[in-house]
């Protein structure tokens, strides 16, 4: 008798045991993802401004930033880059992707075939901070712009990433590109 009550007694601490831990994994308990702790910069909502800090040169490319530096034909195939960049508050920093063909036609008819998405700390930046900027080269090359003004860094460790998929092989005018995913990651440091 003594045997039993104590095997349903552990029985019992066995069931309660479980629901514990069980309770300790329902959704919403342990975060999936964790929250950076740095808060967010300032992204630029206007168009306008953005164009006008262009055109003034009153800011900093994010990949002029980067310690890698790689080839055309490193940038012009399928796969993932990696930068390091250490970003001031000097100026407001310029995260982008850009495209160009060397004819209005051809860009249009490569954005069919083309996604791009930027990402700050893994959450996909939306069009009201994205803003898509069109201008002819002076080598005649017409080109869209996806970009970001970003400014007011914390200091802390952010990561941004540019998504680029190709649908299908398309042409420049130029050059042919190969269907797949182009990424370039950005780990950035903002000191003080």
């Amino acid at each position: 008798m003594k045997s039993a009550a104590f095997m349903s007694r552990l029985l019992m601490m066995g069931i309660v045991s479980s629901l514990l831990l069980t309770s300790c994994l329902l959704p919403g308990m342990i975060p999936l993802e964790s929250e950076s702790t740095v808060p967010v910069p300032a992204m630029e909502k206007d168009g306008n401004a953005l164009i006008e800090a262009l055109k003034a040169r009153d800011l900093v490319y994010l990949q002029t930033l980067a310690e890698e530096q790689y080839t055309e034909a490193e940038f012009a195939r399928p796969g993932t880059l990696t930068f390091t960049a250490t970003v001031t508050n000097d100026k407001p920093t310029y995260f982008n992707y850009g495209w160009c063909t060397t004819t209005e036609e051809i860009l249009q008819q490569n954005l069919e075939h083309v996604k791009i998405r930027l990402y700050f700390d893994g959450k996909e930046l939306g069009k009201d901070v994205v803003h898509p900027i069109t201008f002819t080269r002076s080598d005649g090359f017409v080109c869209v712009d996806f970009g970001v003004l970003i400014s007011d860094w914390s200091p802390g460790e952010y990561q941004l990433e540019t998504v680029v998929i190709f649908d299908e092989q398309i042409n420049d005018g130029a050059a042919d590109f190969e269907a797949g995913d182009y990424i370039y990651e950005y780990n950035v440091t903002v000191s003080k």
